[in-house]
């Protein structure tokens, strides 16, 4: 009888063990989504106040904003047309990194081109993490852990979309629009941090996939297709909110 309460009590710890990495796992993974595409979306909330401080129309500086989306169109293909040659979790700390040098240096435009040209820079860099970090997850997880590690992934970037608007708005009222892009190129660093110290080297937060397991392709060019869907629908709803309106 101690043996066999002694085996269940193992096993007890096993699955608290078990629940708590699975906890852990999720929650790394969001936040690094979160750091990596909240800049996408937090500039939505501050267009009225971008408008009046660069002295242009509402639609000028809504164009300016969603120029990142032609950042991230360009990179999403070229990562998906080079996607065999570029070593993921050097891709992903390299964008990871440099995202935060355009975010930064928005704070200090002098005028409406150059604005536009960050934002673009800036979809490069989200565009280039966004997809390699899906490629990254497909192929290092097992087939059990690949689902919740990209639900983790997405429940990350959907929640920036609304946490982003109203961070960034509390903050543009509060300390400035300077301010506000200081804080998130702030923030586009904690990403590459949280990344090197879980996942830069061999990760420990999933069973590995064996090496060319059939799937382990199959799992990647999923990963990208989601990458597709999620930042379409993501771009569509950034144009529809950011739009001026007729009046």
């Amino acid at each position: 009888m101690s043996q066999m309460s002694a085996a269940m009590e193992i096993s007890h710890m096993a699955t608290h063990s078990d629940a708590a990495r699975v906890l852990r796992r999720t929650i790394v993974i969001g936040l690094i989504a979160f750091l990596t595409v909240v800049d996408l979306f937090a500039t939505q909330a501050i267009l009225p106040s971008l408008a009046k401080a660069y002295q242009v129309t509402p639609a000028a500086m809504s164009l300016a904003v969603n120029a990142s989306t032609l950042g991230m169109a360009v990179a999403g293909l070229f990562v998906a047309f080079f996607s065999r040659r570029i070593d993921r979790r050097i891709g992903i700390l390299i964008s990871l990194c440099v995202l935060a040098v355009p975010t930064s240096l928005l704070a200090v435009a002098p005028d409406l081109t150059t604005f536009a040209v960050l934002r673009v820079t800036q979809g490069l860099c989200m565009a280039s993490a966004f997809t390699l970090t899906l490629a990254y997850l497909g192929e290092e997880c097992s087939a059990m852990d690949a689902g919740g590690a990209f639900a983790a992934y997405i429940t990350g970037n959907v929640a920036s979309n609304l946490i982003g608007r109203l961070v960034s708005a509390g903050i543009a009222d509060h300390f400035g629009l300077a301010a506000n892009f200081y804080f998130f190129a702030a923030m586009n660093l904690l990403a590459p941090r949280w990344f090197i110290l879980r996942f830069a080297q061999r990760c420990r937060y999933f069973p590995r996939a064996r090496r060319l397991h059939p799937s382990q392709s199959g799992r990647s060019i999923c990963a990208m297709r989601l990458c597709w869907q999620v930042s379409a629908s993501d771009f569509a709803s950034c144009s529809l909110l950011s739009a001026p309106s007729a009046s």
